[in-house]
């Protein structure tokens, strides 16, 4: 009996360990890999996952139009990238907007560059603020070329130094 109880007792603490080693792994907060993640391009509906720009840093800003401060920092980062090396860094501007009208005439209003404007599909909002923890407030995030994530809301000037090391 005491047998089958340390088995047991050794059973559930290997799948404690393995279960927060999971959530650990893909978690939205500096050091960890980011989230997967599905968008669809503002312009033209096109779909990119993260997953396939590894190999490049990827700066991903959360926006509603909203949210001024989300917007301040779309508009900032848009700005950046007309100097950037878009062969290292790629800037994904994803809206969290439930009106695609509203999307499109807040991009075209803010004179945002249409490239690199996403949308999340509205079945798949709800997992996406639960895995990038944007309940708490949208942010932005850069990831190193790993997929792993090194600045949660960057300056541009953080961008700037990460991508030029």
């Amino acid at each position: 009996m005491k047998k089958t109880m340390m088995i047991i007792a050794l059973f559930v603490v290997l799948m404690i360990s393995m279960a927060s080693r999971s959530d650990r792994d893909y978690q939205a907060a500096k050091g960890f890999s980011a989230p997967e993640l599905e968008l669809v391009g503002g312009s033209d509906s096109s779909k990119v996952e993260l997953s396939d720009l590894k190999g490049r840093y990827v700066l991903i800003n959360f926006w509603a139009a909203s949210d001024a401060e989300s917007r301040i920092a779309a508009h900032g980062f848009d700005r950046m990238m007309e100097k950037a090396d878009k062969e290292r860094l790629c800037l994904l501007q994803v809206n969290m907007d439930r009106s695609m009208r509203l999307f499109r005439e807040i991009v075209r209003r803010d004179r945002l560059n249409e490239a690199q404007q996403f949308s999340v599909t509205a079945e798949d909002a709800s997992a996406v603020k639960n895995a990038f923890h944007l309940n708490e407030g949208l942010q932005s995030y850069l990831l190193d070329p790993d997929g792993e994530i090194i600045a949660v809301n960057p300056s541009i000037e953080t961008v700037a130094h990460a991508i030029a090391s």
